[in-house]
């Protein structure tokens, strides 16, 4: 099965228990999903990103207090992406709101979804935040853990992402970006994800600085 197939199936079975919502709403609402991961500057924040994501809630979700809100949260936060923009995730929490207001979800439940979706900013907790948002922030950052390879791999194509800027705003825009993790006492907020990714995910990061140092993968 492809990664769109698989990424629409699980969409379409978090859906089913909305019954008041007609197939055609339900289609409706796949496809804005799959058009904006589709759109041609993405080469990260695609399918594939949301693909890997679901792998990892997977392996979680019978540890979080609200699976559901997650996995909205999960296929809505990075909705809208525009390399040029600081008002991503804002926007991306805004057409979350709306949808889950219109298939019925209570204000209190949608507010946990955004509150989900805005973590992914700065990738920091804030003192009164939901339980389930630090294994949130794990698994939009999973990748970080990956193989060598496979990292490497993430690293090209987010610089692809940001193929507008020059190769001297993107060095020193990137390790700014990496630096904000590897300076914090942990990448990952759950056991769960520092157990399985934290050394390699410090040792990745500290690779791709020192080949952008290097004046690599930019």
């Amino acid at each position: 099965m492809k990664i769109e197939e698989k990424c629409k199936t699980k969409f379409q079975a978090l859906l089913q228990g909305f019954k008041d919502i007609s197939v055609s709403q339900k289609d409706s609402l796949w496809e804005e999903i799959r058009s904006r991961y589709s759109e041609s500057h993405r080469t990260y924040h695609n399918l594939n990103h949301l693909y890997q994501m679901l792998g990892e809630f997977d392996s979680v979700s019978k540890e979080l207090q609200d699976p559901e809100i997650a996995l909205f949260a999960l296929f809505y936060h990075d909705l809208i992406y525009d390399v040029t923009s600081k008002t991503n995730e804002e926007e991306s929490a805004k057409i979350a709101k709306n949808r889950l207001s219109e298939l019925g979800i209570s204000q209190k439940r949608i507010e946990i979804c955004i509150e989900h979706i805005l973590a992914t900013k700065s990738h920091r907790l804030g003192d009164k935040c939901h339980p389930d948002t630090s294994y949130f922030l794990d698994i939009d950052i999973s990748i970080l853990g990956s193989e060598e390879s496979k990292y490497y791999e993430y690293a090209k194509n987010i610089r692809k992402e940001y193929s507008i800027f020059s190769r001297e705003d993107y060095q020193k825009g990137r390790i700014q970006v990496l630096n904000h993790f590897i300076e914090n006492i942990r990448l990952f907020h759950t056991d769960i994800f520092f157990d399985e990714y934290e050394m390699r995910s410090r040792h990745n990061v500290k690779l791709e600085i020192h080949s952008l140092q290097k004046g690599e993968l930019i």
